[in-house]
């Protein structure tokens, strides 16, 4: 597991706030121990993301294999109970009183993530059909009373909640793990730390209701939606060009129209050269300098859709191909290399 955010605690103002951090800690821990081996699975504590002037603060997010969960975090000393009716309750021995669903914030939670995310891809599409889901951690000591008809199964204890996730990943990989890991670090950049205001004091400001979408106006200041863009993560000796040839009419020139395109620009990883000549060797394909002799290997995955893609041998042409996205490009050829494109 590697934890790319951890939740910075302060001193506790109060018993609720001491309470919530445990409950949150708690969760932590049970993630490292059920996780701790897992080297593809991304945990942020505590992420907060601000987005067209409203702010969605999530207790933990996992990124797995399977798309993403939202963990919402719940401390209970003594009992809270969903009736059939939808209604929660919080028991204090033998009185009740009412409480906000922690389902329905976690379900806004979760659609907030999804639009922030399509706003912010090149790709809204790969969104669309990302699993992003959540769960409610109810704290070890608590006891949570279901409906007798239909409970929620996104509501359990925390030591529970990695079985949960692992069997969300046991599935199809349909997340692979170097997006994962670039969407994990572009959330963390746009992590918005909640910053108190004071505000103008007034005659007689009207009290509006508690949303569990959005947070108080007057407890946070809004920052300027997030710019960066969700971008793949390729290896620096090998990039997308096909864009690039066509507006500049490259490819006419090169090559004859009927001749397969070469849209990858290939380079050393030791001197950046491009006179290069692909092999194949005991573990795959790979580029050999004619230059410096080094060897640079090939592991590309899909600029589309992301997932693993697989590479084959046409004289002197090496195509890359993605059965997901139908997907077949030249990624080298042998018999005439591409000039290196500047700028």
């Amino acid at each position: 597991m590697m934890i790319l955010k951890e939740k910075a605690f302060a001193e506790a103002k109060d018993k609720f706030q001491a309470a919530g951090d445990a409950a949150e800690k708690e969760l932590a821990f049970y993630l490292k121990r059920y996780f701790a081996d897992d080297s593809e699975v991304f945990v942020l504590n505590d992420i907060r993301i601000a987005f067209n002037d409203d702010a969605a603060q999530m207790d933990h997010l996992i990124i797995h294999s399977a798309g993403m969960t939202i963990v919402e975090t719940k401390s209970v000393a003594g009992k809270i109970q969903l009736r059939q009716d939808g209604q929660w309750l919080r028991w204090y021995g033998d009185k009740s009183s009412g409480m906000a669903s922690p389902l329905i914030q976690a379900k806004l939670q979760a659609d907030f993530l999804r639009k922030f995310l399509r706003a912010n891809t090149r790709q809204p599409e790969i969104i669309d059909k990302l699993n992003l889901d959540y769960l409610v951690a109810i704290s070890s000591q608590g006891v949570f009373i279901p409906p007798k008809e239909n409970p929620p199964a996104e509501v359990c204890k925390t030591d529970m909640v990695g079985e949960k996730i692992q069997a969300r990943a046991n599935g199809e990989v349909v997340f692979p793990t170097a997006f994962r890991k670039v969407l994990g670090e572009f959330l963390c950049r746009s992590h918005t730390p909640r910053k108190a205001v004071t505000p103008e004091p007034a005659a007689s400001a009207p009290i509006e209701p508690a949303s569990v979408a959005r947070e108080p106006q007057a407890d946070y200041v809004v920052v300027p939606e997030a710019t960066q863009r969700l971008v793949r993560s390729r290896p620096a000796h090998l990039g997308y060009i096909g864009e690039r040839l066509r507006s500049t009419g490259l490819l006419r020139s090169l090559i004859g129209a009927d001749e397969p395109r070469k849209v990858y620009a290939t380079y050393c990883r030791k001197c950046d050269s491009q006179n290069l000549e692909f092999r194949y060797g005991k573990f795959g394909y790979f580029l050999r300098c004619l230059d410096c002799s080094e060897n640079t290997s090939l592991k590309p995955d899909c600029r589309q859709c992301g997932r693993q893609t697989k590479l084959r041998k046409d004289g002197q042409l090496l195509f890359v191909e993605c059965a997901s996205c139908k997907l077949s490009e030249v990624l080298h050829r042998n018999d005439r290399p591409i000039p290196e494109l500047k700028g």
